[in-house]
């Protein structure tokens, strides 16, 4: 259990928490037509941050300068104001940075956009920017997987506080819209021409928006369990497609399932759902709730507020909630007609009051990535015997690597040992090559981009002597790291829409504009549903891949693990990818522990 100690949302609606919340709570909304915007032919509705507001607002903070975008100076700003409510020291070193973001500063990708720096459209780079602002020792964590990278967020800090790696996280939700986003999603025909109808029977589609949100949190003291605390988290995989949800909810059920097994539902206030408006998400999440048995709870969307706001989603969200749970409130849903739900659900809509200290918030991204998160409030001080009821965290388990595989230059390894050598230079022809010297029959191998070729093939090379690897599992996760997240095809992306008369935004180039869709491919191919997650480093680290994986296995749901470091930009490729676990799959693996070292030393012993 970790508790909030502050938190703030800067989005169209305030500047604050609490502006957003009251905002939200007179029935305001933040969305608005936009015509002749960011150099798109098409008009769209969206909720987009007052940036002269912004940059008024960021000229007040000290040292502050013109070099910074749009985008970090959100994050500043909202984590300069959560960390005047936590009365927290953001410079010291036991204070952990978290920044959640799908696509980061990818407007400057646009030739006519000024590039302040050669890594500038990096995760990574702009992480670091945030963290040295603030004066901060520690390399940040970026997490970028699709929609649910807030919620992952959250999870990552419950992790490290949980194991007293940090006494206090400061987690940032962060993404701001652009031509290159806009007409991805334009691309799928997904965005309603009005403000979204979450779960309504006339929902066509799904607002974007832009925000920034920060929650800082610390360990909860069981002697002090007033205010909001997350009390446990879970991220499961469809294994069904990579753009689009589970007919059965699968991923999101299973999510759902591991949060709620130790909550009556009785005590559960509201679920906030990812609830995009689009017809098949939604109904997705009406499946996944009922199979969990929470048809039953008032269900609320959000997203006619503040529009889909990507990676900040999950952070801004879980605010929101927060404030209405500890003001006994359930918010409406803003678009829903009463009477006219598209499912079983109990849609909210209009305020109503509550007593009950839980509430549940979902998400769901493109990869068939799934996440819920438990929250609990309590207005007193002393220890509260519901939350008591809550397990301690494990113990870290022992683990160890059974089999590890290598595909660099030119080369692919398995346990050291030359497998297959090609064309070191032809990056491209070198990995068909080696798909199909596999022999492996899979036609779809050939519609990916070539990040997700690449994690496909290692995750080839490790599983292919496995008897049951085809057979559905919750306890294997895929845990995957790079330096370039998906650069590579964000560069391809951006070329297609670089010229008004030359536009032809591509959905199936555009859904790989994730780096999440490597781990979601292996997934899909393998029928792996449980954790899949994806982390973005200035470099190989062997350390924090050590660290973050191995608190995967903490809860004990998962066994094994496919951990990987898999990067591909401009035709240099790097794979590594070890199959970890607790026990191994098979009497034939002895394994060696998994560490730091470990890592460290068979990266560099084959590079």
């Amino acid at each position: 259990m970790i508790k909030q100690t502050g938190n703030n949302i800067i989005s169209s609606l305030g500047f604050t928490a609490l502006e957003n919340y009251e905002s939200v709570k007179s029935g305001r909304s933040g969305v608005a037509r936009y015509e002749n915007c960011m150099g798109l032919p098409e008009p769209f509705m969206a909720s987009l941050i007052d940036r002269e507001r912004l940059n008024d607002c960021f000229a007040t903070l000290r040292s502050c300068t013109d070099d910074y975008t749009p985008l970090e100076k959100a994050a500043i700003l909202s984590i300069h104001d959560a960390a005047t409510q936590a009365r927290v020291d953001l410079s010291a070193p036991r204070v952990l940075f978290l920044l959640s973001t799908t696509k980061g500063n990818v407007h400057l990708l646009d030739e006519n956009e000024n590039r302040h720096h050669p890594d500038a459209a990096c995760l990574w780079y702009s992480a670091q920017r945030i963290a040295d602002y603030f004066g901060n020792p520690n390399t940040p964590s970026v997490i970028s997987n699709a929609c649910i990278s807030g919620a992952c967020a959250q999870i990552e800090a419950l992790r490290q506080l949980n194991a007293g790696m940090y006494d206090c996280a400061v987690v940032t939700g962060v993404d701001m819209l652009s031509g290159f986003i806009i007409s991805g999603f334009q691309s799928f025909k997904a965005l309603s021409s009005g403000v979204c109808r979450p779960f309504d029977a006339s929902h066509d589609g799904l607002n974007l928006g832009e925000a920034a949100s920060t929650i800082i949190y610390r360990k909860a003291d069981e002697t002090d369990m007033s205010g909001v605390t997350l009390i446990c988290g879970a991220v499961r995989n469809d294994a069904n497609h990579i753009s689009g949800p589970s007919r059965t909810g699968e991923g999101c059920f299973l999510a759902l399932q591991s949060v709620t097994k130790e909550v009556n539902t009785n005590d559960l206030a509201f679920i906030s759902a990812h609830g995009t408006a689009t017809v098949y998400n939604d109904r997705m999440e009406a499946v996944a709730l009922a199979r969990a048995g929470l048809d039953g709870v008032p269900v609320n969307g959000l997203k006619g507020y503040f529009g889909h706001t990507l990676g900040a989603a999950g952070v801004l969200e879980s605010v929101i909630s927060s404030y209405a749970l500890a003001d006994r409130t359930i918010l409406p849903t803003p678009g829903f007609t009463a009477g006219e739900a598209d499912s079983t659900l109990r849609i909210t809509d209009r305020i109503a009051r509550t007593e009950k200290p839980y509430f549940i918030k979902t998400l769901s991204g493109f990869g068939g990535c799934n996440a819920a998160l438990l929250f609990h409030f309590s207005p007193k001080k002393s220890g509260d015997s519901k939350i008591q009821r809550f397990k301690a965290p494990a113990a870290m388990p022992a683990l160890y690597i059974y089999r590890h595989c290598r595909i660099s230059g030119g080369r692919a390894t398995v346990d050291g040992k030359t497998v297959f050598a090609g064309q070191e230079t032809e990056s491209g022809k070198f990995l068909t090559a080696l798909y199909r010297s596999l022999k492996t029959d899979y036609p779809k191998f050939f519609k990916m981009d070539n990040l997700s070729k690449l994690g496909f093939l290692a995750s080839e090379l490790i599983l292919r002597e496995e008897a049951s690897r085809f057979t559905p599992c919750v306890d294997r996760a895929v845990v995957g790291f790079n330096r370039s997240s998906s650069l590579d095809t964000d560069i391809a992306y951006q070329a297609t829409i670089r010229h008004a008369d030359d536009f032809f935004p591509s959905p199936s180039v555009f859904v790989y504009t994730l780096p999440n869709i490597v781990t979601a491919e292996i997934a899909i191919r393998n029928r792996i549903y449980g954790e899949t997650s994806f982390y973005v480093c200035a470099h190989f680290n062997a350390g924090q891949i050590a660290t973050t994986a191995g608190h995967v296995f903490r809860d004990g749901s998962v066994r094994h693990a496919l951990v990987a470091w898999v990067d591909y930009f401009d035709g240099q490729y790097d794979a590594l990818m070890w199959l970890t676990g607790t026990a191994p799959p098979d009497d034939t693996l002895p394994g060696i522990p998994f560490s730091a070292d470990k890592l460290q030393e068979i990266y560099y012993n084959q590079n």
